[in-house]
């Protein structure tokens, strides 16, 4: 009887270790994303000395996934720019322009650019 609470108890603490608080999950992954925005600053900028700052930080579902999403202003020699930062286990951060939409519904909207050939 008592191994049995013993396996019960193990199974329901390690269980419980495994759960994250979403403020945890956004906290554990916050530095990557910082970081990866301040590298495509620095490539964007042609600048070394770039500041970031967490201006939005969220949980998104993508692709049935939970994943971390921030949104981080990146400034350095005398330019600003805002990246929208997508996070993953398996593929580390992802960096995106902030003035394009990237999950947008592309059905939804036409594309301007596109002209019909006569």
């Amino acid at each position: 009887m008592k191994i049995k609470t013993l396996v019960v108890a193990l199974l329901a603490s390690a269980t419980l270790m495994g759960c994250t608080s979403t403020q945890e999950f956004l906290d554990d992954n916050q530095i990557n994303a910082t970081q990866a925005a301040g590298n495509r600053g620095k490539f964007e900028f042609s600048c070394d000395a770039v500041t970031t700052t967490v201006l939005n930080r969220k949980t998104i579902d993508l692709y049935r996934f939970e994943v971390p999403q921030y949104q981080i202003g990146v400034a350095g020699c005398g330019k600003k720019e805002v990246y929208i930062v997508n996070c993953n286990e398996e593929n580390g951060c992802m960096v995106y322009d902030s003035k394009h939409d990237f999950l947008k519904d592309d059905k939804q909207q036409p594309d301007s650019t596109l002209t019909s050939i006569e």
